[in-house]
């Protein structure tokens, strides 16, 4: 590893090596890590994620998407309703979706013949 002397500045400035800079694709304002860690000041640059946005009509999108029951996609709608917003007008919601959704009583009877089929398995193994 390459090793190179700075001087530091007023204020605690420091000038980094242009080639440095290029090699870790720093320009002005890049955020940069400092540690102290057994004796050394160490200098790494900061990667920082921004997160997305979601707006109240996305948040119902993947609200509702996410329902496993007619019955429950009811509750998250009347919740929607009461927050301002119309579960019948949602972006690249299915107008459809909720009638592909088993009710609660399909939904239970499902899961009943699953646990039988699992006991079945795991006693003829």
């Amino acid at each position: 590893m390459a090793t190179t002397t700075i001087k530091m500045g007023k204020r605690g400035t420091l000038v980094l090596p242009a080639k440095l800079r290029k090699q870790f694709g720093l320009e002005d304002g890049s955020l940069l890590i400092t540690e102290a860690k057994d004796g050394e000041i160490r200098i790494r640059p900061a990667f920082v994620f921004e997160g997305e946005v979601w707006t109240p009509q996305r948040k119902a999108y993947l609200t509702l998407i996410n329902t496993m029951t007619q019955e429950e996609y009811d509750r998250v709608a009347e919740l929607l309703r009461e927050e301002g917003i119309d579960p019948t007008d949602v972006p690249d919601l299915d107008p459809n979706y909720r009638a592909t959704l088993p009710t609660d009583r399909e939904w239970e009877e499902r899961g009943t013949q699953r646990r039988a089929e699992l006991l079945r398995e795991r006693h003829s193994a």
